[in-house]
């Protein structure tokens, strides 16, 4: 062949293989798939179905492979069975494979022996068990996790697959799954009756309370214009006693001043009258001052129960006005937290085998 010739067939064939991904391209995605590089590189294909639910079948894959390289595939929800597998064995490239709720078995997944650089495996509630791990798994040099749900895997023979292949971690381990699921059981227990303690107390603050929201603004209206009026008197007895104090001590500097200057010069009338005439204004102003004290202090209390009455029936408004919407919420969350507990004890059933 001239060279001339060559260049055009390899032209040919790399726009024949383009046209070729094109067509391929738009199959997945009118299935509802999604095509994206995995690195910036563009070296390898991830190709996800996950949302595409049963539209996906086994014949729909079967071009999988004209696609390019494809290292990741997800397939969750799909209508993939074991004959399908047989397109997804001739992507040898895979390193992540996604097959959660489909009908693959134990013995469609030996199928995938040729995946030699297979290195993460999702089997989460899929027809397949660990007894098809145990034989698959030696033959998968790469292959590093593989996820199941609990009902699919039992301790002895994940005890076998530890023992042939201590690198390859498989979820969930029973025993540690049996504790998840004891606990989550024992919380699940726990939270159902704290809200059925809630929602007791709420219920009951519902039927005692949401009736009386309508008599307690009034009452509280009037308690919170007692108590307005209660502070304000005490802040003006408060002044007047401050007002009292003061004068008691101008006046007692007085008194000083004018004693000290008759008794240096005690022949001087005058200056004994104005001590005299001092010290009778200080006493009449301590007797003020305490009058006024025990006035602020009687004043002091009356505003602490003015006080404590408004906070009392706000306090009694709110949890009245609030009272239906915390019964609703409590009602919500002790539904919420039944299910929890059934589920919880099913999942629990489940793993017993019961």
């Amino acid at each position: 062949m001239k060279p001339a010739s060559f260049i055009l067939a390899l032209l040919l064939a790399v726009t024949v293989q383009a046209e070729t991904n094109q067509a391929v391209l738009k199959h997945v995605e009118s299935l509802g798939g999604r095509v994206r590089w995995v690195s910036a590189k563009q070296e390898a294909l991830e190709v996800d179905f996950q949302f595409s639910g049963d539209k996906v079948t086994d014949a729909e894959i079967a071009r999988l492979p004209e696609l390019g390289p494809i290292e990741i595939l997800r397939l969750k929800k799909t209508s993939l069975t074991d004959a399908g597998l047989q397109h997804v064995a001739r992507l040898t490239g895979l390193r992540r494979l996604y097959l959660e709720h489909t009908a693959i078995t134990n013995t469609g997944l030996q199928l995938l022996a040729g995946l030699k650089q297979l290195e993460y495996l999702n089997l989460y509630q899929a027809q397949a068990t660990d007894e098809g791990l145990l034989e698959l798994a030696p033959k998968l040099p790469t292959l590093k996790q593989v996820h199941f749900h609990s009902r699919q895997v039992t301790a002895a023979t994940i005890s076998k697959i530890s023992e042939k292949l201590p690198g390859l971690r498989v979820w969930p381990l029973p025993g540690r799954e049996r504790a998840r699921v004891e606990t989550v059981l024992k919380l699940s227990e726990t939270n159902l009756a704290e809200a059925e303690s809630v929602m007791a107390v709420a219920e009951k603050d519902f039927k005692e309370l949401n009736p009386l929201v309508k008599e307690l603004k009034p009452r509280v209206d009037t308690a919170k214009k007692a108590a307005d009026a209660t502070h304000k008197k005490a802040n003006s007895a408060g002044k007047s006693a401050e007002t009292a104090k003061r004068r008691v001590v101008e006046l007692d500097r007085k008194f000083k001043d004018a004693d000290r200057q008759a008794r240096a010069k005690p022949d001087d009338e005058g200056l004994k009258k104005k001590a005299a005439e001092l010290k009778r204004q200080g006493d009449e102003a301590r007797s003020k001052r305490e009058e006024l004290a025990k006035k602020y202090d009687a004043e002091l209390r009356s505003n602490d129960v003015a006080q404590k009455l408004k906070r009392r029936l706000e306090k009694k408004f709110r949890r009245a006005s609030n009272s239906k919407k915390v019964f609703e919420l409590a009602k919500a969350e002790l539904e919420a937290a039944k299910l929890q507990a059934e589920y919880a004890r099913r999942e629990h059933k489940a793993l017993n085998g019961k």
